[in-house]
């Protein structure tokens, strides 16, 4: 069984002196430090669905893993450039949506069937066929495209597991944009700083339990509706907006699956 997906777009991780200086580089280049209070459009995902009873998850090549992503969270992850296929005026974004969005369709068309077990090598048909409630509300939220996408680092002594690269990939290949990986699980807040000195819009795929400490970092947990966890859902985009040293946020329904709410 394989999986052909879209060629992985990832940096290789660094240890956490090396993530200290490309949050300061990325800074110095921007030319305002990370707590500057500039423009900046944080949005904020989950990675898709992972491994339960009776429900595997497969790796890129379709071999069981139960730190990779399930057959449904490879679909969420071939789908997931679709809601980013408009542009709008936050994004600052070169090139047209569209190519983006055709980029996307094609990265998810790519996987091949794995056979009858049901793996993640179906994930791009079914993320297609499965998914026709969305094809009228694709993009219709009204999400920037990221100029920056970041997951948790699942190489190294504090590596986490590979669904937060995964769910990101097949975006960062329609979108041409490297996913950084050097910062693992328990650096959030070297994450938020190199986050906002980061050409924004900026998406962020991460564990769910630890999110809540990046919007911390941000500076963003004490704006009014912010949950103070994240819910029990794989289908919503926190989307944070800071303007004139404000933050602002908003919680957007993906509907990029049949069984997303």
């Amino acid at each position: 069984m394989s999986l052909a997906l879209a060629t992985p777009v990832v940096a290789a991780g660094c240890g956490e002196s090396s993530n200290k200086q490309s949050a300061s580089a990325s800074a110095s280049a921007s030319g305002a430090p990370p707590d500057s209070g500039r423009d900046a459009t944080i949005m904020i995902i989950r990675h898709g669905e992972k491994p339960s009873f009776g429900d595997p998850g497969f790796d890129e090549t379709g071999k069981q893993d139960k730190k990779s992503l399930t057959r449904q969270g490879w679909e969420r992850s071939h789908a997931l450039p679709r809601l980013f296929a408009r542009t709008t005026s936050t994004a600052g974004s070169a090139g047209s949506a569209g190519s983006a969005g055709s980029a996307g369709s094609a990265a998810a068309g790519s996987a091949s069937s794995a056979g009858s077990t049901g793996s993640a090598g179906s994930a791009g048909s079914a993320g297609s066929a499965g998914s026709a409630r969305s094809a009228s509300t694709a993009g219709s939220a009204g999400l920037p495209r990221p100029l920056a996408l970041y997951a948790a680092a699942d190489k190294g002594p504090h590596a986490g597991a590979h669904r937060m690269r995964q769910t990101v990939t097949p975006l960062g290949a329609a979108l041409h944009v490297q996913v950084n990986t050097e910062f693992a699980e328990g650096e959030e807040k070297e994450l938020a700083a190199a986050a906002l000195a980061a050409a924004s819009p900026v998406l962020i795929c991460w564990e769910h339990s630890k999110i809540p400490a990046i919007v911390e970092a941000l500076g963003a947990a004490p704006v009014a509706g912010v949950p103070e966890e994240w819910p029990d859902r794989f289908d919503l985009v926190w989307v944070f907006t800071r303007r004139a040293g404000t933050w602002t946020f908003q919680p957007v329904p993906q509907h990029l699956l049949p069984s997303d709410a």
